[in-house]
């Protein structure tokens, strides 16, 4: 009998590390900061000043602007810049990518999403490949209503994805 008791004590805390594991996990996934706007690289990519003092290089999720160098890189950079720069914003830190940036949300200080803002202003391409989680269909909607309506990059009648550009021009 002792040895069944034994086994069940076991069985329980195994579930329970598991389940604060996978809490720790989950609360990982959706790490939130703030901080200050202190660089506008491109239309899709900021450096923040977070509130240790520390430089973030933050990548926008789901979104990719046209290059700098490529039709449209500068009024992307221009429109990201207009909205974040020097201003307070938080993040929504959803991954890190393979440069060591953080891929997050950036909200605005009206509580906006810059990048949802950037598609819906035809600035940005939903970037299919990356963007898998439930809103990117929301955005996709977005992108097509700003193709409809020739904002942004939809002004031209074809414009080249940022993907395809950069691998035309390594």
């Amino acid at each position: 009998m002792p040895r069944r008791k034994t086994r069940k004590n076991f069985r329980r805390k195994k579930k329970l590390w598991s389940l604060i594991l996978g809490l720790l996990t989950l609360l990982s996934l959706f790490a939130f900061a703030q901080g200050k706007v202190v660089k506008v690289t491109d239309g899709d990519t900021l450096t923040v000043l977070d509130q240790n003092g520390k430089f973030v290089t933050v990548r926008l999720y789901g979104v990719d602007c046209p290059e700098y160098r490529q039709a449209g890189g500068q009024e992307a950079y221009d429109y990201t810049r207009e909205l974040v720069f020097l201003k307070e914003v938080s993040l929504t830190v959803l991954n890190v990518d393979r440069y060591g940036r953080e891929v997050a949300l950036v909200h605005l200080p009206d509580g906006r999403i810059l990048n949802q803002e950037l598609v819906a202003d035809g600035q940005a391409w939903v970037y299919d490949n990356y963007c898998k989680e439930s809103f990117c269909a929301a955005w996709k909607a977005l992108q097509l209503k700003a193709k409809l309506e020739k904002k942004g990059l939809w002004k031209k009648s074809s414009p080249k994805a940022p993907w395809i550009w950069r691998k035309e021009n390594r």
